[in-house]
C-alpha cells in the first residue's frame, strides 16, 4: 500500500528496572511487531503499513509497526509531552513514489495503539546501545525550539527564556514539562467537565517530598489544595507515599459518600538558573543546595560503595535505608549517563510510582481515583514558577477500566517551533490562554466578539502576572506599594480571578475609589487622602476603567448573572445613562432626586450619543467611550506629589464573560509616572508579542 506518512506515537517512559546494569547490547535495530499506529489527527491521511521510528544513537534506528516488513528510515524523532519519545517517521520507498507522483492521498483510519506493556521503551532501546539515562534523541530538537507555549509562559514570568541555560535544561532533560499551575488546571478542566468532580465531592492526597520548596504557592500540591480544598500527605523524603497501605486506606475512608479521590505524587528535583539540574538556590542562602537532598545523597552513597545492608541508624532513618537500596542495581548506569541527575529523578519516580500503586485501591466507594504522576522541577526562585512533567494521569474506577487522560497536558497546535512557524505567533497567546481555560475557545462566539470589538484583551490573571513582573523592574513589591482601585462596584467585577480581586490579594490592602461606571468620585480629596497612606519612599498603583459584559451568544453589553433566567444589562449605569440620553434626559437631574453619579455620566454620555448610536455595535463603542470618561477622571485626580516614589496607573476595560469564563481585561494605559520625570509609557508590555 502507498502514502505518504508522517506519524506520531508516545514511548512509555522507562521502568527503573530499565537502567539496571552496565554490560548492555547493541543491535543495530530493533524491531517488533506488537505496535500500531496511534489514531492521527489530519484530514488526508494516506494508506500505508505505517512505520514507527526513532533514531537514538549514530546510525542507529528502532523500527515498530505492524506488520513491518521493511526497514523505516527514521526521521528525527521528538521528545513528547507525557515524559516519552514523540516520533516521527517516514517510509522511505512511499517518500520516493510521492516524489515521482505515484502516491494517492486517501483517507484512512490509523489503528489505535497497542496496550502498554507491549511497547519499547526508548530507555529500552537506549540501554541496549550501550548507554544510560537520559536519551541522546532527547538532544538537538525540543531544547533548540521556541513554541507558543514557551513565549506565553515566559511573557507570564512562570518559565525561563528559550535561550537560557535554565530553558535549555528544563526542556532538554524534562520535556513535556509544564508550570504546576497549568497542570491543576488542566487537570482540572478535565475532571469537572467530563467526570463531575467538585471541592464538596472530592478528597485531595499528595505524595511529596517534604522539602519547604515543595510547599510555596507556585507548586503544583500547593495550587490543588488551594483549589480542591483540604490535603492528606502521605509523602516522605523523596516522595515516597511512606504512610503506606494503612495510611490510604484511613485517608479513603474520609472520602464523601460516592465521592472521589485524586492522589498527585513524585519525586523532585531542582534546576539552577545556570541549568544544573540537582541544584537549587535557596531563599536567604548565597550558594546552591542539592535538590532533591535525598535522592542525590542515595545516590552518592551507592557509588561510594553502599551495598544495600541497613545503616547504622536502622529504625531511625527508615526512609533514607530504602532509597539506597532502591538505588544499588541503578547507580553505575546512571553514573554513565549524559546528565546523571537527571538521570536519577526519572529513577526516583519509578520508585515512588510503584509504591504509590502499591498502596492505592479503588474499594472506597462508587467514586473515582484519580492518580496525578511526575516530577516536581523545582526553578530558580523568585524568577519562575516551579514546574511538573507529568508521567501519569488515570481515572480508575471499581469494575471499570483504567482511563488513561494523558492527551489532556498536550496541545500541538501551540506546540510549532516559532522560529519555522513564525505565523502561529499571531494567536499564540490566545491559543494558550483558551488551554489553559483562562479564555473562551476559538471557535466560541464570546471568543468572536471579545476579539472583533476587544483586541488585545487578556485574561485578569495574565495580566496581573505579567504587571507583576514589569513592576518587579521598577522596585515595586508588596512592601512599598498601595493599591488603589477605580471600578464599577457590581459584583460581577469581583469574582476570585478578576483583574482588581487579583491584584489585592497580591499587592493587599486596598483603597476603592470608583463609583458606578468606574469613574473615581472619591475625587481630587480622596486621592490625596490615599496618596497620603503610602510607604516612605513607596509607590502607588491606581488601577481603572468602566466595565462591559459579553453573552454566551456574543452579544456585547448582556450578561446572565448567577441565580436569574434573564440576562441584563452591564454595565448597567453605563447603559441606562445612554439609553436616557437618547431619550433626552441629559443629565439636568429632578428636582429632588439624589442621583449624582448617574447624572455625571450622563452629561459625559450625551455629546457622544449620535456618534455611538450609527457604530456598527454601539454596547463595543459605548464601553470604549466610557474608557474616556474614566480615564479623563482619573487623570484629572491624581498627582506625583506624595514623595520620591512612582504612581503607576493601570487603565482598561473590564470585560464580563459567561460563567464559568473567566473575565478579561482590555488594557489601554499602563504608564509610570513620578515628580520631576516624563512619563514611562509602559503600554507594549501588555500587549500580545511584541
Amino acid at each position: 500500500m502507498a502514502g505518504e506518512v508522517v506519524a506520531t506515537a508516545f514511548i512509555p517512559a522507562p521502568a527503573a528496572s530499565s537502567l539496571a546494569g552496565s554490560a548492555m547490547a547493541s543491535p543495530p535495530v530493533l524491531e517488533t511487531s506488537a505496535w500500531q499506529a496511534p489514531a492521527v489527527q489530519t484530514s488526508s491521511m494516506a494508506r500505508s503499513s505505517m512505520a514507527i521510528a526513532a533514531t537514538v544513537g549514530a546510525g542507529v534506528s528502532v523500527a515498530v509497526g505492524a506488520g513491518a516488513r521493511r526497514r523505516r528510515q527514521a526521521k528525527r524523532g521528538k521528545a513528547g509531552k507525557n515524559g516519552r519519545v514523540l516520533v516521527a517517521a517516514v517510509d522511505t520507498d512511499i517518500e520516493a513514489q510521492a516524489a515521482e507522483g505515484k502516491v494517492q492521498n486517501e483517507e484512512v483510519e490509523i489503528p489505535a495503539l497497542a496496550a502498554e506493556d507491549d511497547l519499547v521503551s526508548l530507555w529500552d532501546v537506549v540501554q541496549r546501545n550501550g548507554m544510560a539515562g537520559v536519551p541522546d534523541s532527547f538532544d538537538g530538537i525540543r531544547h533548540e525550539e521556541e513554541t507558543a507555549q514557551d513565549r506565553v509562559f515566559s511573557w507570564l514570568g512562570k518559565g525561563p527564556k528559550p535561550e537560557s541555560e535554565c530553558f535549555q535544561s528544563l526542556q532538554k532533560f524534562f520535556p513535556g514539562a509544564l508550570p504546576g499551575s497549568a497542570v491543576h488546571l488542566r487537570s482540572r478542566a478535565v475532571l469537572e467537565k467530563e467526570f463531575g468532580f467538585t471541592p464538596a465531592n472530592t478528597l485531595l492526597g499528595t505524595s511529596f517530598c517534604p522539602d519547604e520548596i515543595n510547599n510555596q504557592d507556585r507548586d503544583i500540591g500547593t495550587k490543588m489544595r488551594k483549589y480542591w480544598g483540604k490535603v492528606f500527605p502521605m509523602g516522605g523524603i523523596s516522595g515516597t507515599p511512606y504512610v503506606g497501605e494503612t495510611g490510604f486506606v484511613a485517608f479513603s475512608s474520609h472520602v464523601p459518600d460516592d465521592g472521589n479521590i485524586i492522589v498527585v505524587f513524585g519525586p523532585h528535583v531542582g534546576i539552577s538558573e545556570e541549568g544544573e539540574v540537582g541544584q537549587y538556590l535557596r531563599e536567604g542562602q548565597t550558594g546552591n543546595s542539592t535538590a532533591c537532598g535525598a535522592v542525590i545523597g542515595a545516590y552518592n552513597a551507592c557509588l561510594s560503595g553502599f551495598d544495600g545492608a541497613p545503616s547504622e541508624d536502622g529504625e531511625y532513618d527508615m526512609q533514607m535505608d530504602e532509597i539506597k537500596q532502591e538505588f544499588v542495581p541503578h547507580a553505575e548506569a546512571i553514573s554513565k549517563s549524559e546528565n546523571p541527575m537527571a538521570a536519577a529523578a526519572y529513577v526516583a519516580y519509578e520508585m515512588v510510582k510503584d509504591r504509590t500503586l502499591k498502596i492505592v485501591n479503588t474499594k472506597f466507594g462508587s467514586g473515582k481515583l484519580v492518580l496525578i504522576g511526575g516530577i516536581q522541577l523545582n526553578m530558580p526562585f523568585p524568577d519562575y514558577a516551579d514546574h511538573f512533567l507529568p508521567l501519569m494521569f488515570e481515572v480508575r474506577q471499581e469494575g471499570q477500566p483504567t482511563q488513561d487522560l494523558m492527551k489532556h497536558f498536550v496541545n500541538p497546535s501551540i506546540q510549532q517551533d516559532l522560529t519555522r512557524a513564525p505565523w502561529a505567533a499571531v494567536t499564540a497567546q490566545r491559543e494558550v490562554f483558551a488551554w489553559l481555560t483562562w479564555s473562551p475557545p476559538a471557535l466560541s462566539p464570546v471568543y468572536r466578539t471579545m476579539h472583533t470589538y476587544f483586541p488585545g484583551a487578556l485574561p485578569g490573571q495574565a495580566v496581573h502576572e505579567r504587571l507583576v513582573k514589569v513592576l518587579e523592574r521598577f522596585g515595586f513589591d508588596t512592601d512599598n506599594t498601595i493599591l488603589g482601585t477605580s471600578v464599577c462596584p457590581d459584583e460581577i467585577n469581583n469574582e476570585a480571578t478578576d483583574l482588581p480581586v487579583l491584584m489585592q490579594d497580591y499587592w493587599g490592602e486596598v483603597f476603592p475609589m470608583g463609583g458606578i461606571s468606574g469613574a473615581p468620585f472619591t475625587g481630587k480629596t480622596g486621592f490625596k487622602a490615599f496618596s497620603s497612606h503610602v510607604a516612605e519612599e513607596g509607590h502607588i498603583m491606581v488601577v481603572f476603567g468602566p466595565h462591559v459584559a459579553i453573552s454566551e451568544t456574543g452579544e456585547v453589553g448582556m450578561c446572565l448573572r448567577k441565580g436569574q433566567d434573564n440576562e441584563s444589562t452591564a454595565c448597567g449605569a453605563v447603559i441606562g445613562a445612554y439609553r436616557a440620553c437618547l431619550n433626552g434626559d441629559v443629565g439636568d437631574g429632578e428636582e429632588g432626586s439624589y442621583d449624582m453619579q448617574m447624572d455625571w455620566i450622563k452629561r459625559q454620555i450625551a455629546p457622544h450619543v449620535n456618534g455611538i448610536q450609527r457604530s456598527e455595535n454601539p454596547m463595543a463603542a459605548l464601553a470604549h467611550q466610557s474608557y474616556t470618561m474614566v480615564r479623563d477622571q482619573i487623570f484629572g485626580c491624581v498627582n506625583n506629589d506624595f514623595g520620591s516614589g512612582y504612581l503607576c496607573l493601570v487603565g482598561g476595560i473590564q470585560i464580563n464573560l459567561p460563567y464559568p469564563m473567566e473575565d478579561h481585561f482590555l488594557p489601554c494605559t499602563f504608564e509610570m509616572r513620578r515628580a520631576g520625570e516624563p512619563t514611562v509609557d509602559l503600554l507594549r508590555e501588555m500587549k500580545e508579542f511584541n
